[in-house]
């Protein structure tokens, strides 16, 4: 449902004679769902387009709605966002607010079987398909071999590890994962109907800091609800403290490219204390990707899939050595049976 833009500026005019705020419109639009399979980007129904359409809560009346965007933008100044650039987003054509926002959040899958207890490891995983991930996990990294070769050289981290993040966060990057949502308008919405504002807060300035160093428009930057991006779905503070370029040119940082997320998942990871020094030692990883995203029942799925990777290319497929045809014709005389 999409409110007014003359409605929301005249809330907003009456409430800028009192608090000197400014202007801004929210338009309130259809819920969408990602289709990301982690706590932060979990999904569910989606119509042939990706989009559903999830029963609205409760809404604020206009006025308090913004006066709630005027706060936004007051606490945003105050981190050094300018006001020109909030009001130009919330103008921007593609603005809108999720109402139903904290639904998402409630129905997240690792939230059912870490926190409430309703669903256990079986569930989790079938709903994942996680052998069905080893699969497409092979392929994934033959495909992007040289790619990963060049990631893990850097500081040993196996690319069978990466590789199961990605495939857990957006199916191994599949182009329909890309995120239903834009970053701002998640953001924004979790401000306006979560109590998750300090979030949201700290995101949105990553945001604006991020598009900045990067030269893409904020619309750019479609996520999961959680506001999530890129096929790695690093929240915009990670993408400033751990996204990184991997040819060295600082402006073609790209969430979106393939190449920068394997080499910046291979980064967060080592900054996290993974290293190939203790690659072997269980709760190193452990610690790394549950660092990468707080939930037990995720870190146990990524490693049930780096496991099964790295016993795919590393026992069932050991290389055979080169042999000269006399080694050869001489194991056949070996095995040969013996003449009665």
């Amino acid at each position: 449902m999409r409110v007014s833009y003359l409605l929301i500026a005249s809330a907003m005019t009456i409430l800028l004679i009192a608090c000197a705020g400014s202007g801004g419109h929210v338009k309130k639009s259809p819920e969408t769902r990602t289709d990301s399979s982690s706590e932060t980007h979990s999904t569910e129904e989606k119509t042939k387009e990706g989009l559903s359409t999830l029963p609205e809560f409760d809404e604020p009346s206009e006025s308090v709605l913004a006066e709630k965007m005027i706060e936004l933008k007051q606490r945003l100044a105050a981190n050094g966002v300018p006001e020109e650039w909030f009001d130009e987003q919330t103008r921007h054509e593609s603005f809108s607010i999720h109402s139903s926002i904290a639904r998402y959040f409630q129905k997240a899958a690792e939230k059912q079987v870490d926190h409430d207890k309703k669903r256990d490891r079986e569930w989790y995983f079938a709903r994942l398909g996680v052998d069905a991930k080893i699969e497409k996990g092979r392929t994934f990294i033959e495909a992007h071999k040289a790619i990963f070769e060049r990631a893990e050289a850097k500081h040993g981290i196996h690319k069978e590890l990466i590789a199961a993040i990605i495939g857990i966060e957006t199916n191994f990057a599949d182009r329909h994962q890309r995120g239903n949502f834009y970053a701002f308008n998640s953001l924004v919405s979790q401000y306006v109907f979560t109590k998750r504002k300090k979030f949201a807060v700290r995101e949105i300035t990553a945001l604006y800091k991020f598009s900045r160093k990067t030269g893409h428009a904020p619309q750019y930057f479609t996520s999961s609800y959680a506001g999530a991006i890129g096929w790695g779905q690093f929240i915009p503070s990670s993408l400033l403290a751990f996204f990184i370029d991997s040819n060295g040119i600082h402006e073609d940082t790209d969430p979106f490219s393939l190449e920068d997320t394997i080499f910046s998942i291979e980064n967060y990871l080592y900054r996290h204390n993974l290293s190939g020094n203790n690659m072997a030692d269980h709760d190193a990883k452990y610690k790394a990707v549950f660092a990468y995203n707080h939930s037990d029942i995720y870190v146990s799925a990524v490693l049930y899939i780096y496991e099964g990777l790295r016993d795919d290319f590393h026992t069932a497929r050991p290389e055979e050595p080169v042999r000269t045809p006399e080694e050869k014709a001489e194991t056949t005389e070996e095995t040969l049976p013996p003449v009665p």
